[in-house]
């Protein structure tokens, strides 16, 4: 896996998978380098973690068979960047760039959608929920606001709930529940609860009308 150089931010190859946008916003040195404080404020182990972060990121999408996965990953940091450059406090960058990362999953299954499929691909692709791609923008702010208006303990168990995959994520689920003391059902339980109202949070926020 070629990685990028940490002193000079890398832009999204054209590939047939490559998210389509209105206004693609490109990574500059400067929202590359707020991304790197975000991790760390030492240069090296800012650069280590966005190395892990960015292996994660491929993973995630690797296990759901999506192609062009390292430039899915990149799409998916370059977005987290975007965030925190405009302003948008993140503070846990891992767990945030694995909801964006979901995000942007929504996208390229709303682009399947458009392409013809074989038949051994349609059950994945249509039981996946999908979101019109002119929604994507207003869905991160509302993303953002909802996550932000969380209790703090609250955000900080639904942005670590979801971390990591597989059998890491089992591992880490069950560190979460003997810090809190409670069976790993409940901490499914209390997980579902707040997901369920971020969900409804978004929802209402997506539907409210614009500000005039």
């Amino acid at each position: 896996m070629n990685s990028p150089e940490l002193d000079s931010p890398k832009s999204i190859p054209e590939s047939p998978t490559t998210l389509r946008s209105k206004e693609r916003w490109s990574l500059t040195q400067e929202a590359f380098d707020r991304l790197l404080g975000s991790l760390s404020v030492d240069r090296d182990e800012a650069g280590a973690r966005y190395e892990i972060i960015r292996r994660k990121l491929v993973r995630f999408f690797e296990c759901r068979s999506v192609e062009d996965s390292e430039d899915l990953a990149d799409e998916t940091i370059n977005r987290v960047a975007r965030r925190i450059y405009e302003g948008q406090r993140v503070d846990n960058v891992t767990g945030y760039s694995y909801g964006v990362a979901r995000l942007v999953l929504m996208e390229v299954i709303k682009e399947r959608e458009r392409a013809p499929i074989g038949l051994d691909e349609a059950p994945g692709v249509l039981q996946q929920k999908v979101v019109d791609e002119t929604d994507v923008e207003p869905r991160m702010k509302c993303f953002d606001e909802c996550l932000e208006s969380l209790p703090p303990e609250s955000r900080q168990l639904i942005i670590d709930y979801y971390q990591e995959e597989r059998r890491a994520k089992i591992e880490l689920r069950q560190q979460l529940a003997d810090q809190l003391r409670i069976p790993v059902n409940a901490l499914r339980i209390r997980a579902h609860r707040i997901r369920m109202s971020l969900e409804r949070c978004i929802t209402a926020c997506m539907q409210a009308p614009a500000d005039v």
